[in-house]
């Protein structure tokens, strides 16, 4: 039923793109996107002494990021960008001394659904600077961790496992379970360059989740949250 309904608001939010692309033809542009994602966590409780032990650090995950989107035009200097987004999102956690090593990543990935606003720097020609911000919503399609270890001195000799998060990773000794839905904001900067007509769009932007991210069964939420930095190149039609 989640499936079918996730569906659903992925097509409704297609639908709608090309909808506002024929209703305002001569003011909108409907392209695809692709790029990267380097994603951590935040917060608190992300601290790497915190979450996965003293001498451990955290380093980003690097993931995919794309999907549709549609610039709609409103004056010389304003545009509207709602986007549909698969994002890849997550972080790394290492712990290494003396040849012995532990390695976490924590791999969240979403369908994410920006709305932005553009103000673009009047220039004269085709190319056209901006900067933009809003906000996002996201939903979790996917939750799961890779660890692997090499710890004979602790007696865990080597291993390597990839597990779902949702009840097999504990906070304070109790499972957690991926919160579904992650919001925030997204602010950065791009430019618009439109050849015959058409669009070629490039931006780089931050993302700061506000949710966050892990439930356990018992005791209060974890003070961790998504944070990501993302760099997309986009053509328009």
């Amino acid at each position: 039923m989640k499936k079918l309904l996730i569906l659903l608001i992925i097509i409704f939010c297609v639908l709608f793109m090309f909808s506002v692309n024929q209703i305002f033809a001569q003011y909108a542009y409907f392209g695809v996107k692709g790029g990267v994602n380097i994603s951590h966590f935040r917060g608190d409780d992300a601290d790497p002494e915190i979450f996965w032990g003293t001498g451990s650090e955290q380093n980003p995950r690097i993931g995919f990021v794309g999907g549709v989107y549609s610039t709609i035009i409103l004056t010389k200097i304003i545009a509207i960008q709602p986007e549909l987004l698969f994002s890849m999102m997550g972080t790394k956690y290492n712990w290494e001394d003396a040849g012995e090593y532990d390695y976490l990543v924590m791999k969240l990935n979403y369908i994410q659904l920006p709305v932005l606003l553009k103000v673009y720097i009047p220039l004269e020609g085709n190319t056209k600077p901006n900067f933009f911000i809003g906000g996002y919503i996201s939903y979790n399609v996917s939750a799961k961790y890779s660890n692997e270890w090499h710890l004979p001195s602790f007696g865990f000799g080597s291993g390597n496992i990839e597990e779902d998060i949702d009840g097999n990773l504990t906070w304070n000794g109790s499972p957690v379970e991926t919160s579904k839905f992650d919001y925030g904001i997204s602010f950065g900067l791009g430019s618009d360059f439109i050849v015959k007509g058409y669009q070629l769009t490039v931006d780089a932007r931050y993302s700061l989740g506000f949710a966050k991210l892990f439930q356990p069964q018992t005791g209060s939420e974890p003070d961790i949250k998504n944070g990501v930095f993302s760099i997309m190149v986009g053509f328009g039609f």
